[in-house]
This record gives C-alpha cells, structure tokens and sequence, in this order.
C-alpha cells in the first residue's frame, strides 16, 4: 500500500481532473433549477422561520436578532450534513468511472466535499451582506466586530472535519449499506442534541452535566459544537438574559472557548487525517465489494 506522502503526491497529478470533477458537480446539482446556488441557502432560511417561530411562541423567548444566531448554526451544519450524505454514495454512483479508468478514487469524494464547500462560502458570503451591509439601514442587522477575523481559521476547522468524515462514510458505505441510513438518522437526531439552535450554554446548565462537568468538556470537544460556538461568538454580541427563554445566565456567548475550540481543531486535523489514510487503505477493494 502507497504511502500518505505518495497518495497526496498522486492526488495532486490529478488536480485537473479534481477541478473538472468539481465544475462537474457545481454544474450538475442546480443544472435545471432557476434559482440555482440559492437552494444551498433557501433551506436554512426556512429552518430559521419554522425556528424562530417556534422559540418566540412555544418558548416565549425574546430574542433580539435570532436569525443571525441561528444561521450562525443551521449553515455549517448544513455543510456538514450535505457533503458527508453526498460523499457516502460518490462511489457507488460514481462505480462506471471508477471501473473503467484509472484515477485515484479519492478524487470522487473530495470533489464532492469541495463542492459542497463552495456553497458553504457562497452561504456566508450572503449572510454577511445581509446582516453587516443591507439589515442595518433598516436597524436589522448586526454590528461589525474585530473578532471577525477569526472567521477563517474556525472555517478551515469545519472543512478538516467534513473532509475528514466525508472520506470515513464514503468508504465505508461501499462495504455497509447501513452507513447512510445510519447518517441520515442521525443528522435527524443531532441537530437537536448539538447546538444548532440553542446556546452551548443551555446544556452547561443542565442537571445532569452540573453532576458530571466532564460531559460539558466532551460537548464542547465536538468539533461541530466547538466551530458553531465559536461562530456565533466571534460574529455576535452577547445575548442579554432572558434571551432564548433562559434566566439566571446574564451574558450568553461571551467570550469565546478558545481552549475548546484547540482541542477540536486538533482533533479535527486527525479525523482528517484517519478518514484520508482509511480510504485509501480500502478503495482498492471497491471494486471487489461492488
């Protein structure tokens, strides 16, 4: 088996069929579609609603710029969940290219992922001028913090991540049909068990994790519950209490769990690393397995 040096070095031989692959999958996803990219963040806006509807009535929350704070969470995650539930059937999908030319099968995933990456760019690019340039004629909107700048590295930790869990389910599900009823099932479940929609605070003060402080430090690990935080914390100001329905918590989101979001990059950078080393350890047996 190559090694990670000469796999990397192979991939990058192949860096224009990785581009065509890409401007395939841009082209593809919204060919007949007239609104095209725009369906990448049409759904998060529409969770954001159906969200905010729900908090401000069920909950009696008071919010102030809700919308904001939870696009905050609603659009990584939706890169997240996308790349990994496209990358688990690129193989599959992908089986008569892989069996009739030479190609390193990498490729396929990760073009995907790259893909996917795009529109997740292309989404942040319509909220900042959104909420930073058109909402605040309207005193809608957010104001600009310098903390802004760390934008791009807490990106950067959220593609370590994809990738990384977008190679482990693509080669994975060649060999398991399960993997991605397994996803799709939990991204149902996880979008309400991470925070997506609420503050990483709500689950600080919760019984059970005030018992047992060391399941806080393992949320908080989470390399999705460490970007979207760190998000929301680095993009907004704090959120005054009574905000989301939650009393006794005077400012919420601030500051910033730089040591927590370390910890996740670190681990961010290993899981892609595993989910590069796994594929190419398996994708010559696709194959076989097909």
């Amino acid at each position: 088996m190559a090694s990670m040096v000469e796999n990397l070095h192979e991939l990058w031989r192949f860096r224009d069929l990785l581009r065509q692959l890409v401007l395939r999958e841009l082209r593809v996803r919204y060919k007949n579609s007239v609104l095209g990219f725009f369906w990448s963040i049409i759904p998060p806006l529409l969770q954001v609603l159906v969200f905010s509807f729900f908090v401000k009535t069920a909950l009696n929350a008071q919010a102030k710029n809700y919308s904001p704070y939870l696009l905050c969470g609603l659009i990584p995650w939706t890169f997240v969940t996308n790349a990994a539930l496209d990358s688990s059937q690129s193989i599959l999908v992908n089986f008569g290219i892989i069996k009739k030319v030479y190609l390193p099968r990498e490729v396929i995933p990760i073009a995907i992922i790259i893909s996917n990456f795009i529109h997740y760019l292309l989404g942040w690019a319509v909220y900042f001028v959104a909420f930073l340039v058109v909402l605040p004629f309207f005193d809608r909107g957010i104001p600009f913090r310098t903390t802004l700048l760390w934008f791009p590295l807490i990106t950067i930790v959220a593609l370590l991540f994809t990738t990384g869990l977008s190679l482990w389910v693509a080669a994975l599900n060649v060999f398991y049909d399960d993997v991605k009823f397994i996803l799709q099932t939990s991204f149902n479940l996880l979008i309400f068990l991470l925070p997506v929609i609420y503050p990483t605070e709500v689950f600080h003060e919760k019984s059970f994790v005030v018992a047992h402080p060391w399941l806080f430090h393992l949320f908080m690990l989470n390399p999705v519950t460490a970007v979207i935080d760190t998000y929301r914390k680095t993009l907004l100001m704090p959120v005054p209490q009574g905000s989301f329905g939650i009393k006794g918590i005077p400012r919420l989101m601030d500051p910033a769990h730089w040591a927590y979001f370390g910890g996740a990059a670190i681990l961010s950078l290993l899981f892609a690393y595993s989910g590069y080393w796994y594929f190419n350890k398996r994708k010559w047996q696709f194959v076989e397995r097909i």
